[in-house]
């Protein structure tokens, strides 16, 4: 029998309401911080699972004798301290040395390796000092001859990938100059990149953020817009760079101290993204942890970091940096060797600096080609939470999705706990790569070191 048009209107109008009412029933379950990347969900329909895969480059180092590039591992390298500054570069203006460059880039090419190149410091002719602005004409000229050299028709493959601004402008050792002088040379690549080789990236100075002067000081930066354009300097970077080492230790709450630990520099992380969110910087800018490492002490009274929490340094840090959104990771460092004094630069070194030529990997070294399998998968979230979730205790699950299995890494920083496996539970790997079976729905002890499980689901 055919509807009046007077009882469809009524119809309509009760589905209409009803849709109103249900949409603002899911705008409140979903809460206004139902995404974790800080934007609100609309509705729980809309909201989308997080889910993070990561390429090889995300796996990168710094490497000053390039025994790195022997192995398939090295997703990435960014190339400081590594004896290619551009004095030496350019040891006068107008006169090049492209060896030392020349052989990171064939050597990175021929292992797969991508190359971000650190454009710093200024030479003797430039500056006045090597942390002083460079003379603006001058610094377009090298990053001009660097680019035009390694674009990708000059040898048939491009040799750098990316190009970074600056070494730690945020701190005196490396930068003295203004936050408009570096906002400008920021624009100078940029600008020279769109002319000479469109495909690479430009990155952000990098930017110490241990402290809190360090932190505001890049939150000035990239609140700075230039003069020449009116635009904020942000526009004209691919990434943002940080170096998120913690301080050597962490004040606890009974008022003693600890060991910095990754999740620590996680906490940096959150509270930089604050800053950047001050600054009116996008959180679609993509961010890069260009410098990690624990206990960076200078000399050989530091306290030394054991070779199991070395291990598990580093497969903490490369998931949780993916699990927050970090595009590049890059440890410092795959070897650097001892300090004239004793002790190396960084507790965590991926080589042995007592093999160094050889290149021979610690315990920690190994951890780094271990966790690039562990990650080789999609790590999956919820709709409301970024993946590697925390529960109460403080314990850490990381689920990832591989082709034929699902697996999940656990541990807690702090204690040891209980962990109950999920029923069709098969194995698991330590954090030194030995695998066991195990019994689906069994709890087993997990702590400081990271443990994946394998099941069928």
């Amino acid at each position: 029998m055919p509807v009046s048009s007077t009882r469809y209107g009524n119809v309509r109008a009760r589905v209409a309401v009803v849709g109103v009412l249900i949409a603002a029933l899911a705008v409140t379950l979903a809460g206004p911080n139902a995404s974790a990347d800080g934007s609100a969900s609309r509705t729980v329909s809309k909201a989308r699972v997080h889910k993070v895969k990561v390429g090889h480059s995300f796996f990168g180092v710094h490497d000053r004798y390039l025994s790195s590039l022997r192995r398939a591992s090295t997703g990435s390298i960014r190339i400081w301290d590594a004896g290619t500054d551009w004095a030496t570069i350019e040891p006068t203006e107008g006169t090049w040395n492209w060896a030392p460059l020349d052989a990171v880039v064939k050597a990175a090419h021929n292992n797969g390796t991508a190359v971000t190149l650190v454009l710093g410091l200024s030479p003797w002719y430039a500056a006045s000092t090597p942390t002083d602005a460079p003379d603006p004409t001058m610094y377009r000229d090298y990053v001009q001859a660097v680019m035009e050299r390694y674009r990708a028709g000059h040898w048939g493959y491009r040799g750098i990938q990316s190009y970074q601004v600056w070494n730690e402008a945020n701190i005196s050792t490396f930068w003295t100059g203004t936050d408009d002088e570096l906002a400008e040379m920021t624009r100078t690549v940029h600008s020279v990149r769109d002319a000479v080789d469109p495909g690479v990236r430009v990155i952000g100075p990098a930017m110490v953020t241990r402290l809190r002067f360090e932190q505001k000081a890049a939150r000035a930066f990239y609140s700075t817009k230039l003069h020449s354009t009116g635009q904020p300097v942000w526009k004209y970077v691919d990434a943002v760079s940080l170096n998120l080492y913690p301080t050597e230790t962490v004040a606890t709450s009974n008022g003693g101290q600890r060991p910095s630990i990754p999740e620590d520099a996680m906490a940096l992380l959150h509270t930089m993204r604050g800053f950047l969110d001050d600054a009116n910087v996008p959180r679609s800018k993509p961010i890069w942890d260009t410098e990690i490492n624990y206990g960076m002490g200078r000399d050989a009274t530091d306290v030394p970091i054991s070779g199991a929490r070395q291990t598990a340094n580093v497969i903490r840090t490369y998931l949780l940096n993916a699990a927050q959104g970090v595009k590049q990771v890059d440890w410092y460092a795959y070897d650097m060797g001892t300090l004239p004094g004793g002790g190396t630069l960084g507790n965590t070194l991926l080589t042995d600096p007592r093999h160094r030529a050889a290149g021979t990997l610690t315990r920690a070294g190994k951890a780094f080609t271990m966790v690039q399998k562990w990650m080789n998968g999609t790590m999956i979230g919820t709709t409301t939470q970024r993946p590697c979730i925390k529960n109460r205790q403080g314990t850490y699950t990381c689920k990832i999705k591989y082709a034929t299995r699902v697996g999940r890494i656990y541990w807690n920083p702090f204690k040891t706990v209980k962990v109950r496996l999920v029923s069709t539970a098969t194995r698991k790997t330590n954090e030194n790569g030995v695998t066991s079976r195990v019994t689906g729905g069994s709890r087993i002890k997990v702590n400081f070191k990271p443990v994946l499980v394998k099941s069928k689901r």
